[in-house]
């Protein structure tokens, strides 16, 4: 489980996240939500370890990100909203290698762990083509078969489709909901699509880096949304 406990975080002199308590459980799809500004992303980035809290805790299975930063990240992958910036090698095979070789693995494991991954992904025939000939959405399919390779037991998505035309946005959030609810992965979506609120267990709902409403998505109310500036 992931636990953030009377979470607080400043930056440039102002609190953008405020005495935060939050869990998200082993196996569960919780969605984020909140108007631009309210505090989502930030929070998604405190729950592996890419931000720090400056009061309160935050723990990933126990481990208190403030003293670990780097078992936690093992533990929680991210996608970003920006996933090029993820794609490191020229083509999607060493792209994909790259996690497991940070992880020590043997070459014959890795090899195993990227063609597993590209098959769970139906994206082996990607696998010797240069990352910057692909399509935007193939990228964002290498991005996340990068995360998945490390075999993470939380992914965070940062609005993953926001860039994604309809049969591509489709797409990434049936393979989503999918590692969900077939591999188990827990999943944390940053999304302002109420679509995507289908698929979720739970949802938490920001407004000025507070958290409004947090429980399940069956009662989440128009009275709710609007309390945290969102329109239905």
């Amino acid at each position: 489980m992931i636990e953030a406990r009377n979470l607080y975080f400043r930056y440039e002199g102002e609190f953008v996240l405020k005495n935060i308590n939050l869990e998200v459980k082993e196996g569960s799809f919780t969605a984020i939500i909140g108007h631009n500004g309210s505090g989502k992303s930030t929070l998604a980035k405190h729950l592996n370890a890419l931000l720090l809290p400056t009061k309160g805790i935050v723990l990933v299975d126990g481990i208190d990100t403030r003293k670990d930063e780097a078992s936690a990240r093992k533990k929680v992958g991210f996608v970003f909203q920006n996933f090029e910036d993820q794609l490191v090698y020229s083509t999607v095979a060493e792209d994909v290698s790259f996690g497991p070789e940070n992880l020590e693995m043997g070459a014959v494991q890795i090899a195993k762990t990227v063609n597993r991954t590209l098959t769970k992904l139906g994206i082996t025939s990607l696998a010797e083509r240069n990352v910057n000939a692909l399509s935007y959405g193939q990228k964002q399919m290498v991005a996340l078969a990068g995360v998945l390779a490390m075999n993470p037991k939380y992914i965070v998505f940062d609005e993953p489709a926001t860039m994604l035309d309809i049969k591509n946005r489709r797409n990434i959030m049936n393979i989503i909901n999918e590692l969900n609810k077939k591999h188990g992965v827990a999943v944390i979506l940053v999304t302002n699509s109420f679509d995507d609120l289908n698929y979720a267990d739970n949802i938490v709902a920001l407004k000025d880096g507070c958290i409004v409403f947090s429980g399940n998505s069956k009662k989440l109310t128009k009275t709710i949304l609007k309390r945290a500036g969102l329109n239905d």
